[in-house]
């Protein structure tokens, strides 16, 4: 009986230690918040988008929420990626960077951010 408690005590530590090494597929890379109303405010809060390295190079035609993202506020991006927002479905017009821990707003106020892209280089 003893023994077999041991084998099993070992077996948890030995698989325990080598679950520790495991590195996740799709690594975190960034997060911003959205607005459907220019300021980054109280009002007009549509959530938060998290960023993994499968969501990057690639054009989001849509941030899964109406098409009135009036405001962006980047909170963390890893370094050397970056967040560019459009006024267009398909990332081809009115290209904007966002800058960390900063407001993103069109200067006209019917527009609405429509696509976005994380480049990491």
């Amino acid at each position: 009986m003893r023994f077999s408690a041991t084998v099993v005590i070992m077996t948890a530590l030995f698989l325990g230690v080598d679950a520790g090494a495991i590195r996740r597929q799709n690594e975190y890379v960034g997060d911003f918040r959205i607005w459907s109303e220019q300021g980054c405010g109280t009002s007009g809060n549509r959530g938060m988008w998290a960023i993994t390295e499968g969501l990057t190079e690639t054009c989001q035609s849509s941030f899964r929420a109406p098409d009135d993202i009036k405001a962006v506020y980047l909170n963390n991006m890893a370094e050397g990626c970056k967040l560019t927002l459009y006024s267009s479905p398909d990332c081809s017009d009115g290209a904007r960077d966002v800058v960390l821990e900063t407001c993103q707003e069109l200067d006209n106020v019917d527009a609405s951010f429509l696509s976005f892209k994380v480049t990491c280089a």
